[in-house]
């Protein structure tokens, strides 16, 4: 019996093996990551190194590490020259360099190729206020992991007023929505906004309430939280109206809304494949012990009477 009850016990025992520190680093080095990268990478996947027994365990997590002919096989998948996919993935504000596995550039690849045209229509409405690449690429970076919800309900709201009647201003409630949504909008990406009048005496500063009816182009400017310039809209006279405002609200949520659909689609299919063990054993030893304890019952029973 106690030959049984050890069994029970090592198989109940998850066994984890520390990886060597040197071959962690050797790793690291060689896919040319930092142990900062490793960590802040493993816990999108809110695991830590320590849940890995072994190195081999750890690498089959991580993926394939991007070398020149498996990027060529996977280009030619992809019919894709380099210089294309450089294009696409700098179109999503992204470049080839970013990626280290070959998986997750895989999955970025088909991701980004099936939402161009939609990618292409956003970026074109934004440029005619005069966003460029570089200040959408570094709005796609600010997009916070958690702000998914909130971008669906501020769309969700804007819609409202792109599908309202265009021949009529905006009414009051419509105003205060705007302004309820430009609020909400720079919060979440920690903006400071500030708006000027531009005419041949300088700037002025508005307030965004006065922007519909403003006479001169309008410049509104984003600071982040220290005080550096991140973007800014150019509004000329001649297209001075709400819809224009509305019409950038609307691709600004739908960007930020890719940009997350992109991080929990790529979650999703690179989810964790070196499931612990752990629950397994424990269930094996509940089994164990409940058949010891049938075995000890019925060993009871057939003891002799003294």
């Amino acid at each position: 019996m106690r030959v049984l009850w050890l069994f029970v016990f090592l198989v109940a025992t998850p066994v984890q093996a520390a990886i060597s520190e040197e071959a962690l680093q050797q790793y690291v080095q060689d896919i040319g990551w930092t142990m900062d990268d490793l960590t802040r990478y493993l816990a999108k996947w809110n695991m830590t190194i320590e849940d890995f027994s072994s190195l081999e365990a750890l690498k089959e997590q991580l993926g394939t590490p991007i070398t020149p002919d498996r990027l060529d096989a996977l280009l030619q998948r992809y019919e894709m020259t380099q210089e294309e996919a450089e294009a696409l993935l700098g179109q999503f504000g992204e470049q080839l360099q970013q990626y280290t596995f070959i998986e997750d550039l895989s999955y970025a690849l088909s991701f980004y190729r099936d939402r161009y045209d939609a990618m292409q229509a956003m970026t074109d409405i934004l440029a005619t206020i005069g966003l460029t690449e570089n200040e959408i690429r570094g709005l796609i970076e600010r997009t916070p992991p958690t702000a998914k919800q909130t971008l669906e309900r501020l769309d969700d709201q804007i819609q409202t007023l792109v599908l309202r009647d265009l021949s009529r201003p905006l009414t009051k409630k419509e105003r205060e929505a705007m302004l309820t949504f430009w609020n909400e909008w720079l919060s979440l990406y920690r903006l400071q906004a500030k708006v000027f009048e531009v005419n041949e005496h300088g700037r002025k500063p508005i307030s965004f309430e006065q922007i519909e009816t403003a006479t001169a182009p309008v410049v509104m400017e984003w600071y982040d939280e220290r005080g550096n310039f991140v973007a800014d809209l150019y509004i000329p006279s001649e297209r001075m109206n709400s819809s224009v405002l509305i019409d950038a609200s609307e691709q600004l949520a739908h960007i930020g809304k890719m940009a997350l659909d992109l991080e929990s689609g790529l979650l999703v299919a690179r989810m964790p494949k070196t499931a612990s063990s752990y629950g397994m054993n424990i269930l094996i030893g509940i089994g164990l012990l409940f058949v010891s304890l049938l075995l000890w019952k019925k060993g009871k029973r057939c003891e002799p009477l003294r």
